[in-house]
């Protein structure tokens, strides 16, 4: 089935461990699919054993055709630590340091905001155990 291939294709089907599932789509008719349809989905997208409703499906009342699917999974986090990589890199090397503190942004704020970020990194790590 085309949906589920490309689903598989965009998730990293088997990789990363899936916290949640959003389908919407502009066509009322999904709905009578839906038990289909996440049966589907939930084989393709590896979701976590705790979460019991994965998959929650929308309605739009936007009449453009075609179904939209987000997840949200730990895929993310490999992207976060780059981002967070090159950041740390360039704040200890003081780069652009001065920009922000012509706006009153100050050290701890930075040093506060990797800390958020660490903490979102180990949530997802926790959640998709």
């Amino acid at each position: 089935d085309r949906t589920v291939r490309s689903v598989k294709q965009r998730t990293g089907y088997g990789k990363f461990k899936t916290l949640s599932g959003v389908v919407l789509s502009s066509d009322t008719k999904l709905q009578l699919l839906d038990s289909r349809l996440e049966s589907k989905i939930s084989k393709s997208c590896n979701f976590v054993d705790w979460n019991p409703f994965p998959v929650e499906f929308w309605c739009s009342q936007d009449k453009k055709q075609g179904i939209n699917f987000a997840i949200n999974n730990e895929g993310i986090v490999e992207s976060i630590l780059s981002e967070t990589d090159t950041a740390l890199l360039k704040y200890h090397a003081g780069a652009y340091l001065h920009w922000f503190s012509q706006y009153n942004v100050e050290k701890d704020q930075f040093e506060s905001a990797f800390e958020t970020v660490n903490k979102i990194v180990e949530d997802y790590n926790y959640s998709c155990r």
